[in-house]
């Protein structure tokens, strides 16, 4: 009972942090001009911002492989039956599933972007493109996955 209460209070100060974060990121200020086109400001915390970000993905990255870790020692190896046992698998086999459209459909992608006024054909920077389109459809596809597993798990209740 203690470590739950213990996670609940980093769970708050976690998004506490975040939310001022947040905050000074859209309210401090946009004065700060992109060097190759002086008309484009970006904010003055935006790297206050991707750090924060990139703190709380290794964070996480690290609390779940050491959560996989500790669980698989916990369960000496025995798997719940039925789908229950199987949800890691079926997990896994989404992500993969996911990567591989996201590079599919990033590979046949032959768009010129805009960005900051300047265009940029996706020949020139292909391996960046191809990794941002990968990412984003793959956490596209994921978040509907979780989605559709939470209407599920809401609407067929196990039976007592």
């Amino acid at each position: 009972m203690k470590s739950l209460k213990i996670s609940d209070y980093v769970l708050w100060g976690l998004f506490g942090l975040s939310a001022i974060v947040i905050l000074l990121f859209l309210f401090v200020g946009y004065d700060t001009p992109y060097e190759e086109a002086p008309k484009f400001v970006a904010p003055k915390m935006l790297d206050l911002l991707l750090v924060w970000m990139y703190i709380l993905i290794a964070v996480t990255a690290i609390l779940t492989i050491w959560s996989a870790i500790k669980g698989l020692g916990a369960t000496g190896g025995q798997q719940a039956k039925g789908l229950a046992g199987k949800t890691g698998l079926i997990g896994f086999g989404l992500l993969i599933v996911s990567v591989v459209i996201g590079l599919l459909v990033g590979a046949a992608d032959k768009d010129t972007l805009l960005i900051n006024g300047k265009a940029f054909a996706a020949a020139e920077h292909k391996t960046d493109y191809l990794l941002t389109d990968m990412s984003m459809i793959s956490i596209i596809i994921m978040m509907l996955a979780t989605i559709i597993a939470l209407v599920v798990s809401m609407v067929i209740q196990p039976k007592k």
